[in-house]
């Protein structure tokens, strides 16, 4: 009973001991990392040109979301 403890309190330490580690280099990783990547420059939402995806929709596509959405519901007009 004494050799399985000492066996389980082994492999305890052993796996905390290797995640541990395992997670102290990923923070140096990453804080080495972060010294030789570029910074991007952001730009200020208002000197951003407005993309085709916030414009409103042309009426031909309207229409085809207007149906598709009837098609879908099953509603006939």
């Amino acid at each position: 009973m004494n050799e399985q403890l000492n066996e389980a309190l082994a492999i305890l330490f052993t796996g905390m001991v290797t995640v541990f580690m395992f997670l102290s280099l990923l923070i140096c990783a990453m804080l080495l990392l972060r010294r030789f990547v570029v910074e991007v420059d952001v730009q200020p939402a208002s000197t951003r040109k407005k993309s085709k995806a916030t414009s409103q929709p042309t009426p031909q596509q309207l229409a085809a979301i207007t149906a598709a959405v009837h098609r879908y519901r099953g509603t006939k007009s």
